[in-house]
């Protein structure tokens, strides 16, 4: 089967798509470090209606999403540093795709429609092991900068840079 895989900027019709892939992207990476307490709250309604009212501003940063066959399958997005100081002068605050396109170069295509090789930081969890070697296969390293995220059940984040 010949699947019909597409990268282009969201726009807010793109909300009810991504909602859901965002949180069952959660789902999916989080899976061994946060219970399933902490996803029985959320939902894909309210993901998208966050969604839709974050692509309504025009102030937004622009995101990309990736589809296949018409669905979304991920997306990602930089925005200008949030660090205090900034390390850099960009982040990349969300790079998500969904485990069953993992390895198919849709999560690179993403990392650089928003990015390229442009100096950034990023914050990634700690033990997210998949991740941290996608991103260092991308230039970038940790910096010593880590933080414990309380109301992620303590979920410690490293920060990267290139």
């Amino acid at each position: 089967m010949t699947r019909v895989l597409d990268l282009r900027p969201a726009t807010p019709a793109d909300a009810a798509g991504i909602g859901p892939c965002h949180l069952a992207c959660w789902q999916e990476t989080y899976a061994g470090l946060l219970s399933p307490a902490f996803f029985a709250g959320r939902s894909p309604e309210r993901f998208a209606a966050n969604w839709a009212q974050l692509l309504a501003d025009p102030a937004t940063a622009p995101v990309t999403v990736a589809s296949a066959d018409g669905e979304v399958v991920g997306f990602a997005q930089v925005v200008p540093s949030r660090d205090t100081p900034p390390v850099r002068e960009e982040e990349l605050v969300s790079l998500y795709l969904r485990a069953a396109h993992h390895g198919s170069g849709l999560g690179q295509a993403l990392l650089d429609a928003v990015l390229d090789d442009r100096p950034a930081s990023l914050w990634v969890a700690e033990q997210n092991a998949r991740a941290r070697r996608f991103y260092e296969r991308n230039g970038f390293s940790a910096d010593g900068a880590r933080e414990v995220d309380e109301s992620w059940e303590g979920l410690a984040q490293v920060r990267l840079v290139r």
